[in-house]
């Protein structure tokens, strides 16, 4: 073997672990890189072993060309090597770290030059800067989602599902939020549960679609919302957003119903911003004319538990009736001390 790293755990996130990644994959097609380790995260080993050999240390001699060492030395002296190299992934003076060293090291490396000059300071020894690689992919499109429903059979929760494992089967990205009282009622991992609030807006302007697959809709705020706010819809063919304006493949993607034939691809690929104008109401010229403007309400209360009312200064006891108004009065209702 060439070049041998020892990390005794890979986590299933880190630092390092990003590190051994990155390194792999960019010079593991002309390299050799074996990564030995002694417990590790499936996940992370199965994701680097794409790139290089990846082994469990069950005991044993090692013998390599370059030795690498990250953190912890403990098989160092197992190991045959014609360089011993330390990897130095932190700031030893931040952290106040003595640093492990060892005699058989033959060089350190740091992955900043802080890094490199704070080990020096710690240790006394020299410590060569060598900044960790980073190789990116162009990343696929990111689709964010955005429901407000209850996540019940009439409002479409199995056709959620549906949809969700249709988006993972063709390994597009997507973070899917749901505002809902239901949590966890769909079993995916891109789909989040935050508590109902009052007022979205902000989120569903910033989705690329507003989803309601619900068996049927008078009406449907939500969706008649996003579209006011330039965001597209994925809904079921219910017929009253034809009524509404809806059109399919332009502000909206229309599913039937059994959610077959979806044009998942083009759900992937975006509807641009809409221009939407919500169907115009008659309320104008529903409601009775004019502005009345009544004094405050009053209303009889009679005490039902001894209190002190801090309105009255004085001690209320049972039986006592007064008159002060409607939200004063809903107040002492609330807390127990009248009956109005």
């Amino acid at each position: 073997m060439k070049n041998v790293f020892w990390f005794s755990n890979i986590n299933s996130i880190g630092g390092v672990e990003t590190f051994f990644y990155y390194l792999a994959r960019k010079y593991g097609e002309d390299h050799d890189i074996t990564v030995y380790y002694s417990s590790g995260d499936p996940d992370q080993i199965a994701r680097l072993r794409k790139y290089a050999r990846v082994r469990r240390y069950l005991g044993g001699r090692i013998k390599c060309d370059k030795a690498f060492f990250n953190y912890n030395l403990d098989i160092i002296d197992n190991v045959q090597a014609n360089e011993y190299i330390e990897i130095i992934h932190y700031d030893a003076v931040a952290m106040k770290m003595q640093p492990n060293v060892h005699p058989k090291i033959t060089k350190y490396i740091g992955v900043s030059q802080l890094v490199c000059d704070n080990f020096t300071t710690v240790t006394g020894l020299p410590c060569e800067l060598c900044y960790n690689p980073i190789v990116l992919e162009k990343p696929k499109k990111y689709l964010r989602l955005v429901s407000a429903t209850r996540l019940t059979a009439e409002k479409g929760k199995e056709r959620m599902r549906i949809l969700a494992d249709m988006l993972d089967n063709e390994g597009i990205p997507f973070e899917w939020i749901v505002y809902t009282n239901d949590t966890q009622a769909i079993k995916n991992p891109n789909v989040y549960y935050r508590k109902p609030k009052l007022g979205i807006e902000d989120a569903v302007a910033n989705a690329d679609y507003l989803v309601q697959l619900s068996d049927g809709e008078g009406f449907c705020f939500s969706v008649v919302e996003a579209l006011a706010l330039g965001t597209p819809v994925i809904v079921t063919d219910c017929p009253v957003y034809k009524e509404l304006g809806l059109q399919h493949g332009k502000n909206a993607f229309i599913l039937p119903f059994d959610m077959t034939d979806i044009p998942i691809k083009a759900i992937a690929k975006g509807l641009p911003k809409v221009k939407f104008s919500p169907p115009k109401d008659r309320w104008n010229d529903i409601l009775a004319e004019g502005i009345d403007t009544p004094e405050d309400e009053k209303t009889e209360c009679i005490v039902i538990e001894k209190y002190y009312d801090l309105v009255f200064n004085r001690m209320m006891e049972r039986g006592d009736i007064f008159t002060v108004d409607i939200e004063r009065a809903n107040y002492l209702y609330g807390r127990g001390f009248v009956e109005i």
